[in-house]
């Protein structure tokens, strides 16, 4: 499945704060000092993490958008008279 620049970087980020949190969590059961701190990173990690989920599920229900057109379609076309429409040629 290709992924656009947006997706991978929320992918990056939802790994990144999945990392934080299970790091926390291995120093705290390692028996790390600065519990609080440690605590509130472990808070703001899991937010992070929550939101990069619910942001990434609603991507994949959004459609793509519909490729850019470079020509005009028919019904958009300027109407072209070709020659019939010239009142006169140089010669």
């Amino acid at each position: 499945m290709a992924t656009t620049r947006d997706m991978r970087a929320a992918y990056v980020l939802l790994g990144l704060f999945v990392f934080a949190v299970v790091s926390q969590v291995v120093d705290l059961a390692a028996g790390a000092q600065e519990v609080g701190v440690r605590v509130a990173v472990i808070v703001v990690a899991a937010v992070g993490v929550a939101a990069t989920g619910v942001w990434i599920a609603r991507q994949k229900r959004v459609p793509p958008p519909a490729p850019r057109q470079f020509t005009p379609a028919p019904e958009e076309a300027p109407e072209d008279p070709g020659t019939a429409g010239t009142t006169s040629m140089r010669g």
